[in-house]
């Protein structure tokens, strides 16, 4: 019965390594990164020099900016991030906890606004840059956008 039971194990055990071993390399194959879309962004809009109290247990607020080559409210988020500029990029820092369009520069086109708890920014005092990247569909095609905007950092 013993025999029978590591017969069977050890079947289930090449099976498993086989057929996963496949899937992750197609997986791995197939998945690919979206194209980047460089785009202006304003922290704390409306406010120069943006002094970011680390301190605080409020929320930041970062404004992708419309423009003629890029049209903010036509963006449709799934995630955006918020991090020191000198750091690794990608999807590290602070996580998007809300985000909203409005007209935050007076230019009668619709901007999209990401808020960032302060508490779980990645920035620290010698920060001199924050760079904001997001994933999400544009037109249907899905891309990444990605903007930087300087910083004035209090810890």
């Amino acid at each position: 019965m013993k025999k029978l039971m590591l017969k069977i194990l050890a079947a289930v055990f090449i099976l498993q390594i086989t057929f996963i071993a496949k899937a992750s390399t197609v997986y791995a194959e197939e998945m690919t990164c979206p194209p980047l879309m460089p785009v202006n962004i304003d922290i704390k809009p409306g406010e120069s020099p943006n002094k970011i109290n680390l301190s605080s247990k409020g929320t930041l607020a970062v404004a992708v900016l419309s423009t003629v080559d890029f049209a903010a409210s036509q963006f449709t988020p799934e995630m955006a991030h918020l991090s020191n500029a000198d750091g690794p990029m990608g999807c590290v820092g602070a996580a998007a906890i809300r985000w909203n369009l409005e007209d935050v520069n007076k230019d009668t086109q619709l901007d999209l606004v990401f808020f960032f708890r302060t508490q779980d920014l990645n920035l620290t005092s010698s920060s001199t840059a924050a760079i904001l990247m997001a994933h999400g569909s544009y037109h249907s095609a899905t891309i990444h956008i990605v903007g930087t905007d300087f910083v004035q950092v209090k810890p």
